[in-house]
């Protein structure tokens, strides 16, 4: 049965190859749009996931509040909570802990390296989680001071084909010279892991040669995780566990401590200080519903195309029935050529896939793969979705040509049958709709990311070189020199107008701000649990970047560096000074604040700046006078763009020099700031060109469904055309009288899409503090767009059928 089912499929597929051509086409592409989104997202939704216990594991962070109002969500945690959770919570079996301080310079002999992703790890870092351990153990590998754990990689870029186990590296932190055991190495660490690592210190180091303390309840600086015994820890633990928190420190705490499951930590996370740039579960989310909707517009167009076709297949059904075939047969015919096509489509789309994924992961920056024979999950998805495409987009066309009427059919008059025709045209509303919902989602999309990208940030960052400043094992006083040799070597050349020094730079993250709270002013205790973010800044900082300084004035060298007070200089912008209870900026000129314990001077306020993206708001900022040019980690080089003396390549090739007969031996590490600056964005251009893309190809399919819906009417209609043209009708009527029906449906779906694209942008833009105006001209482009391609689509089939000879249509009556 099936065989002879098979043969006829082939024959069919073969007798209407444009037919076949087209569905195959269509579908192809659906499943391929399908199958790229499904396997981006299956990746965004397995993060942390490999771990075994990963459903055990919990990360600890701590939300500010300022009298009572909420204030900022920090990822990092106090060292105490473990000690704390092991202790007095039985649920909890062991924690994991890990902290940050920035580069380190790594050497083995003659090989010396800067790694930025080292971080100290207490014992629990390597039971807690399973990183793949390759060597060493992992219950000791981390217990004693300056032992160290490193990726396959690093080991490898030290120490090649040698076992590294037992082996020195020698860590600069700056200033200092460490050496370390490597007592461990682990695989590298996993793409969706959402903190990558690639040197382990042991923790105890940071206790010994930093004085830092497991029991220190203040500074907020460790990613802190608990590993449970099966137990959920649901609100009520979280209860608990902030009593007993505040039980400990007996203070007045504002803050409290909340408890995150390991695996929701990428796309449910966007905290401060996070150790990545995490996803998002609405773009996941978003994304999916797209994919979705390409498929089923897909399946639509199948339907749509069958039926169109149905006409041809009216008199074999008829012939069929006579010889004595049941209904049950023909759809079994019907739903093998669905399977068929579907099929086809599938193994094209495998192929395609293929070709197409290496320029989608060169897009996203991901390392994705597709092999449904070695995923068995992803295997069952597809079959699932083969026999679900076979039925979705065979069954309506197989029972509308099964339910014919053998003498209707042979009689000819099959032709005024007007069966199904409302769900047909409801199919192209359906699909116009979504297609107007994604294009102008995609204007959105456009609009915003363009606007944040041109918004003035309140700070000039065109025209700046910035140069990362090498670690070295000098002594102190050495560095201090070679940083401000460097800066006169750079002041030397004509085509600089002034070098600054600071502790961080503007887009570069959280990660290398600090933050606090127990700042306040004298007379202004009330805000004391305000939390501010600040960074230490050179004299020359502030006129480098443009600040405006509204009172007061900027960082001195001659006056402020040799000043007998000792009391150190910042500087405040608007939003801190407010915070501070200043009711003016003069009124802040010559204020002490006490700032964790110290008191110091406020020298200047200066304008509000955007220091991340404009998808958040802006920060209480204070800049911190560098007296001492301790923290210069970046020398921000402004040049002169009336006299820049070549392009940019021979500007950065000066710096270059200049740089080497300073630092010789050290790598030269730059970036130029505004192009830095702008990769905040990038996660969101990636989307909307994401989202572009699949909008245009939903534009395509879709228009393929109303092809299809047209070549059914026109069927439908061709000897009526056919009298018409007897009668004297010329093309435009012709044209006219088929395209007003379909415009009138196409209108309809665009009034549909209106309301839901507007309240989708609305709630997707709730995501920013910077906000685009929806204008409707957003709105009316997409509308235009899908109109114009849509009368197009209409109007040449009606050409085609306008011009053909009017007695091919009339010659059997």
């Amino acid at each position: 049965m099936f065989r002879n089912n098979l043969i006829v499929a082939i024959r069919n597929i073969k007798k209407r190859k444009s037919f076949a051509i087209i569905n195959i086409f269509g579908l192809t592409v659906g499943m391929t749009v399908c199958f790229l989104i499904l396997t981006y997202a299956r990746f965004e939704m397995s993060y942390d996931r490999f771990h075994p216990q990963a459903k055990d594991i919990y990360r600890v962070t701590v939300d500010l509040y300022a009298e009572g109002t909420f204030q900022t969500a920090d990822a990092q945690c106090y060292p105490a909570v473990g000690p704390m959770a092991i202790e007095d919570f039985p649920e909890i079996e062991e924690f994991a802990m890990a902290r940050h301080i920035g580069r380190f310079l790594f050497k083995n002999e003659e090989k010396a390296f800067n790694e930025d992703r080292v971080y100290f790890a207490n014992p629990g870092w390597l039971t807690v989680f399973d990183w793949g351990m390759t060597q060493g153990d992992s219950a000791s590998a981390l217990n004693e001071v300056a032992k160290i754990v490193i990726t396959e990689s690093v080991a490898e870029k030290y120490f090649g084909d040698e076992n590294p186990m037992g082996k020195i590296l020698t860590a600069v932190p700056g200033g200092a010279e460490i050496p370390m055991q490597v007592t461990g190495v682990v695989k590298d660490v996993p793409e969706n892991a959402h903190l990558k690592f690639d040197i382990l210190i042991a923790y105890q180091t940071g206790v010994q040669y930093l004085k830092w303390d497991y029991n220190n309840w203040n500074g907020n600086n460790e990613f802190m995780y608990l590993k449970t015994n099966g137990v959920k820890l649901d609100n009520a633990f979280a209860e608990r566990f902030n009593k007993n928190f505040l039980a400990k420190t007996e203070e007045d705490r504002t803050e409290k401590l909340v408890i995150q499951p390991l695996t929701d930590i990428h796309l449910h996370s966007d905290k401060t200080f996070e150790a990545d740039v995490n996803g998002s579960q609405a773009t996941v989310n978003i994304l999916l519903v797209v994919a979705l909707f390409v498929l089923v517009i897909a399946w639509v167009n199948y339907i749509n195309l069958s039926t169109a076709k149905a006409l041809e297949r009216g008199k074999e059904v008829g012939v069929r029935k006579v010889l004595g075939s049941n209904k049950g047969a023909l759809l079994s015919q019907f739903l093998t050529e669905s399977f068929l096509i579907n099929f086809l489509s599938l193994i094209l789309t495998l192929t395609l896939i293929q070709g197409v994924l290496p320029f989608f992961n060169q897009f996203s920056g991901l390392s994705l793969s597709f092999n449904v024979f070695s995923d068995l999950a992803l295997f069952g998805f597809v079959m699932g979705l083969l026999f679900m495409g076979t039925l979705a987009s065979g069954v309506y066309p197989a029972l509308v040509i099964s339910n014919y009427k053998p003498l209707e059919v042979l009689k000819g008059s099959l032709a005024s049958s007007k069966k199904g025709v409302l769900l047909r045209k409801g199919l192209v509303v359906f699909q116009f709709m979504i297609t107007m919902v994604l294009l102008a989602g995609t204007m959105v999309i456009y609009a915003q990311v363009q606007e944040m990208r041109d918004q003035k940030l309140g700070v000039n960052i065109d025209q700046t070189v910035v140069v990362r400043s090498p670690l070295l094992a000098d002594a102190h006083e050495t560095q201090l020199h070679k940083r401000k040799a460097f800066k006169t070597e750079l002041k030397k050349l004509p085509q600089i107008t002034n070098v600054a020094y600071s502790e961080t730079l503007f887009g570069q993250g959280t990660v290398e701000m600090n933050t606090g709270t127990g700042v306040y002013a004298q007379g202004h205790e009330e805000g004391k649990s305000n939390v501010y973010f600040f960074y230490r800044v050179d004299a020359e900082f502030v006129p480098t970047f443009g600040f405006k300084v509204l009172a007061g004035r900027t960082f001195d060298n001659d006056r402020d560096i040799s000043a007998s007070e000792d009391l150190t200089s910042i500087m405040v912008n608007e939003t801190a000074r407010r915070m501070l209870g200043f009711n003016s900026n003069e009124e802040a000129i010559g204020a002490k604040v006490h700032f964790w314990g110290n008191e110091v001077k406020v020298l200047g306020v200066f304008n509000d700046y955007n220091h991340h993206s404009l998808k958040t708001s802006v920060d209480p900022t204070i800049f911190w006078f560098d007296k001492e040019g301790d923290n210069g980690n970046y020398a921000s080089v402004k040049l002169n763009a009336e006299n820049s003396g070549g392009s940019y390549k021979e500007m950065v090739a000066k710096i270059e020099s200049a740089y080497r007969t300073v630092y010789p031996n050290s790598d030269f590490d730059y970036f130029f700031l505004d192009e830095k600056f702008n990769e905040q964005y990038k996660a969101d251009q990636q989307f909307g060109a994401v989202f572009g893309v699949f909008a245009s190809i939903t534009v395509f399919v879709s228009i393929l469904g109303l092809f299809g819906l047209v070549l059914y009417e026109v069927q439908q209609k061709i000897k009526e055309i056919g009298i018409r043209k007897v009668l004297g009708a010329n093309v435009s009527s012709i044209i006219q009288m088929l395209s007003t029906n379909f415009m009138k449906l196409i209108l309809l779906s665009v009034i549909i899409a209106l309301p839901i694209a507007y309240l989708g942008a609305e709630k997707w833009l709730q995501t920013f503090s910077y906000q685009i105006d929806l204008a409707w001209y957003i709105f009316a482009i997409p509308a235009v767009l899908i109109l114009g391609v849509a009368f197009l689509t209409v109007v040449f089939q009606a050409i085609k059928v306008a011009r053909r000879n009017p007695i091919e249509a009339l010659r059997y009556e």
